[in-house]
Formats: C-alpha cells, structure tokens, sequence
C-alpha cells in the first residue's frame, strides 16, 4: 500500500520496491511492522461472506425469472454474469466504509499514531458521514463488470473442467 501511495501525491520517490519498503518496515517496527495491516484487512475481507451469499440468492432468484420470448429460464452463462455484478455492488455498498478506514488506517505516515479502531472515529471528526463514501461512486460502477467478468469466467471454467459445457 506504501509503495502504491507514493505514486498518488507526485512527490518524489520514497520507496524503490517491495523489498524496500519491507526492509523499511521491518527497520523501523520490527518484524511485525509486516503485518501491521493485517488486522484491518481481515475486517474488510470478512465481508465477502455478502458477496457469496448474495451471489448465491441472486442466482437462485435470476433462475425462477423466464425469458421473454421462450419462456424458459435464462441461460447460465447470464446468470452467472448478472449475479456476480449485482452480488458485487452489494458486497461494495456493505463494506466500502471498512475499506475506507482501512486505507486511511494502512497509509498513515506513522503507523501507530490512530489505531485500526479509533480510526472509523477520525473519519467520522475529520469529515462526517460523508468520508466513509469518498469515491464510492467509481468503485461502485466498476464493481460490476469487473466482478461479474471474473465470476462468469471462473463459473465458466468449472463447468468446462466438469465436463459439462465447451469452451
């Protein structure tokens, strides 16, 4: 995340690599310095359960609708589509303040200065409801394509690995 934000300020350079930045946090915090993260990206990622679970009601709900003309169920390949992008803006809508916090919680220049924690509490002091959302929006409308793409892929390649569809 270190190496990733130097880029955004345009300021010069701080870090060469991954291996720099490690070698920096392990100089300056210890071994641990590593994992300082960890926690906060455990919370953010706990919310995937909203992802699958709503994949899996959007699937089911998408199979009972007919399609227009035939009649008949969609296709898979659309249900799998259509629900992997709808489970995704749910998944964003539901955990975008976390990941917010989390972000703001990993990029602090001084690690220990507000804590995984106090930090929803910052956010909130320093800008209202309003800054657990800053840059929802884009986030939000990518969300779908992108998470939709990857889910009919990997639903794709099961079935084609099972034997039960061509590519």
């Amino acid at each position: 995340m270190r190496l990733q934000m130097q880029y955004a300020g345009g300021a010069a350079r701080q870090y060469r690599g991954p291996a720099d930045v490690a070698r920096h946090l392990i100089r300056t915090y210890g071994a641990f310095g590593l994992w300082h993260g960890l926690p906060a990206t455990l919370a953010q990622r706990s919310f995937f359960f909203f992802l699958w679970g709503s994949y899996d009601v959007y699937s089911k709900w998408l199979r009972t609708l007919h399609m227009p003309r035939s009649g008949r169920p969609p296709p898979e390949k659309l249900v799998n589509f259509m629900a992997g992008g709808m489970a995704a803006n749910t998944f964003w809508t539901l955990c975008y303040p976390v990941d917010v916090v989390k972000n703001r919680y990993m990029t602090q220049p001084d690690p220990s200065a507000i804590p995984f924690r106090r930090m929803f509490a910052h956010v909130f002091r320093t800008e209202g409801l309003s800054g657990f959302f800053r840059g929802f929006v884009p986030s939000f409308i990518r969300s779908f394509p992108t998470n939709a793409s990857a889910i009919f892929v990997w639903e794709s390649t099961v079935r084609v690995l099972r034997g039960e569809s061509r590519v």
